[in-house]
């Protein structure tokens, strides 16, 4: 009998957890979905009102470093009311969550005109907004401060763990504030004296895309406003945030002290029981690469890591999984297991797993260790420690990195399909006088290194730059050689190749700056400017339902000279160059013939006034940033049913048919696509 009620169990919170289609039970065909219940004209008039009032008050003080602790809550409503976001069972309710939201965003700004923020004094649960870097949008996250705790300048640095939140498909700005604003539970885990924050990630991406830059940016804030030890942070979390702890631990080891992932999916092809008939075209295979945890397994030798499962939770099978993948590799992290439970943890393995973090956290983070081990599947990935990944010889296969100090001037790496590395050799291989002996693939180089930056330390940043702090080395022809300090690597043009800082696909260029740039004219096709103006609105109104955020905007008349203008920025460039004065100032330097009849790439060509090409490209004239043409994130709707297929659909270009009506799964018929080479050249056939 026991064994049947396990059985029965399992198969019940199985069909609960993800239906057979992929879907999370709570997905309802739209994110954020329909009201449970809607308001009235009257109610909706009337929080529209306030709003607009507190809104207006909200001007003085817009200026000010805290502004946007009151902005999150102006945000909140405005969305409410422009999504429908009405997630209660009366409308009363929510009517009372919005007003409760407006007052206190009008006592923040009557307290930052005073230039006071009393909110940050004392213990308990605060919430706190930050402005992104990306799209200038102020985003909310939670903390809590234990009782008692002593934080901010002039005290010592404390310890700070970053949880991860599950999926929540109506968990949006307005329910997420109000939860932590009026909250009265504690999270799953209160360690003694350490910060715990609660990032909202863009509500409901998996943490991926700039839901995973918001983890950073969040952090970022907690970490000036409290004072925190930047080698003492954890990063852990359940369901979809023990997704994002897989994900974001295994891609960026170096930042955690420890990682603890919980009942989260490493990967697609597993996680959606995919068989070959059922894979998906052939680069969209490759571009599970960019965040499936198995493709950076060995990452997980740079940092402590334990995992959860409930017994009987389908889940368990993708740490399952990923145990027998870290053996592999002869990595043996503890995973936990809570006896007879479905997704949810065990109330005693909860204390086993919540010790061996503080354990971890202790210890604190080893910034230079004697090893250092990157597997990746994308230079954007290739940072680790003080090793960096900087080019490979083909994206999107597997590379890795192996570098460890043999002696006080010794150095040996190992690499697999790799052809630029930066490192900053650590103080115990600058034993040797300003000499470095490195031993890579079998060869012998002998280097000459300074000092660390001062900076470097904090691992943030590298900090001011110092004559021959860091090496470089280069792969040509088969040979490494010292590529030495003062000549600038051409990481952005074809001679120098991909790089971290742009290396594709299309959807990379949306976790950095970006700026949305619109026809300044027509084209000779009404067909392609419908197109465009429709997937251009299409992608506006995307980011800010699912990305909780406003588009940058700007006519292509209003930029100016685009090198000037795009330094620093992705500029996401829609239209033809007939019908956008930015595109027509660069089509020379794109790898397409393009003009009012006909477009030509890859040895092929097609009707310009029934296709058009999508494509992300270095800009060569002036290194920094990039273009990309006519596209917004690749995944769209149809895919938002399960955060494991979130991802990047498209590779480094496309070339689209118009006459298939954009629809939930692509913006119309692909008829060609591949990527780019590592010097950004189209591939022969």
């Amino acid at each position: 009998m026991k064994y049947f009620l396990l059985f029965s169990l399992w198969a019940v919170t199985a069909q609960a957890q993800l239906s057979p289609n992929g879907a999370t039970a709570s997905f309802k065909g739209s994110l954020p979905p329909k009201p449970v219940a809607a308001l009235s004209a009257e109610q909706e008039a009337g929080i529209a009102k306030e709003l607009a009032a507190v809104t207006q008050s909200f001007k003085a003080v817009k200026k000010h470093p805290r502004a946007a602790d009151a902005d999150i809550f102006l945000k909140a409503v405005r969305y409410a009311l422009e999504f429908d976001e009405w997630y209660d069972k009366k409308s009363e309710d929510g009517v009372k969550k919005a007003m409760a939201l407006l007052d206190e965003a009008k006592k923040r700004i009557a307290s930052l005109a005073k230039n006071e923020t009393p909110w940050m004094n004392g213990s308990g649960q605060k919430v706190l907004g930050f402005y992104s870097k990306i799209d200038d949008s102020p985003q909310p996250y939670g903390v809590e401060v234990p009782e008692g705790l002593e934080f901010g300048a002039g005290k010592k640095p404390v310890p700070m763990w970053i949880w991860l939140h599950g999926r929540g498909d109506t968990a949006t700005d307005l329910p997420f504030v109000y939860s932590r604003l009026m909250a009265k539970k504690t999270g799953q885990f209160q360690p003694a004296g350490t910060i715990v924050i609660h990032p909202f990630g863009r509500y409901c991406n998996g943490w991926k895309s700039a839901g995973e830059t918001d983890v950073f940016e969040c952090r970022d804030d907690a970490m000036k406003r409290f004072n925190v030890d930047t080698n003492r942070v954890a990063l852990a979390g359940f369901s979809m945030g023990g997704a994002g702890a897989w994900h974001m631990g295994a891609h960026y080891a170096d930042q955690w002290a420890c990682v603890h992932t919980g009942a989260g999916f490493a990967d697609v092809k597993r996680y959606q029981k995919l068989t070959p008939e059922k894979y998906p075209v052939w680069y969209e295979q490759s571009l599970w690469g960019v965040y499936d945890v198995p493709d950076y397994a060995r990452n997980f030798f740079n940092v402590p890591l334990i995992s959860y499962s409930g017994e009987v939770d389908a889940q368990r099978d993708s740490a399952e999984y990923m145990m027998e993948v870290l053996a592999k590799q002869d990595l043996h992290p503890p995973h936990l297991i809570g006896p007879g439970m479905p997704h949810k943890y065990h109330p005693e393995v909860i204390k086993e797993v919540q010790a061996w973090i503080e354990k971890a956290v202790a210890s604190g983070r080893v910034l230079f260790p004697d090893e250092v081990h990157i597997q990746t599947k994308t230079p954007f990935y290739g940072r680790m420690k003080w090793l960096n990944l900087h080019g490979m010889e083909e994206s999107w296969k597997e590379a890795r990195l192996d570098a460890r100090v043999v002696d006080g001037q010794t150095i040996e790496i190992k690499t697999q399909n790799v052809t630029r590395i930066v490192f900053y050799p650590p103080p115990q291989a600058r034993k040797g006088g300003g000499s470095l002996k490195v031993m890579i693939d079998g060869s012998e180089l002998k280097l000459r290194v300074g000092p660390l930056s001062p900076q470097f330390e904090t691992f943030m940043s590298p900090g001011p730059k110092v004559a021959g702090a860091l090496c470089r080395l280069i792969k040509e022809n088969g040979v490494w050689r010292d590529f030495g300090n003062e000549e600038p690597f051409q990481h952005e043009g074809p001679a120098g190749g991909k790089a971290g800082a742009h290396p594709g696909p299309m959807d990379a260029s949306f976790m950095k700056r970006f700026l949305v740039v619109l026809p300044d004219g027509k084209s000779s096709s009404p067909a392609v400017d419908a197109w465009v103006n429709a997937e251009s609105a299409h992608f506006i109104q995307r980011w800010k339902g699912l990305m909780r955020g406003e588009v940058r905007v700007v006519k292509a008349s209003d930029v100016g000279d685009v090198y000037e203008a795009g330094k620093m920025q992705s500029l996401i460039l829609w239209g033809t160059p007939e019908s956008n004065s930015c595109l027509k100032q660069i089509a020379g330097s794109l790898p397409l013939q393009w003009n009012a009849e006909k477009m030509a790439m890859a040895g092929q060509s097609f009707d310009a006034k029934t296709h058009v090409p999508l494509l992300t490209y270095p800009c060569l004239k002036s290194p920094g940033f990039e273009v990309v043409v006519n596209t917004g994130l690749t995944f769209r709707e149809a895919h938002d049913k399960t955060n494991s297929l979130q991802n990047p659909k498209l590779p480094d270009w496309a070339i689209l048919e118009i006459s298939q009506q954009p629809g939930a799964e692509s913006a119309g018929k692909v008829v060609a696509a591949d990527f780019f080479d590592d010097h950004w050249q189209v591939k022969k056939k």
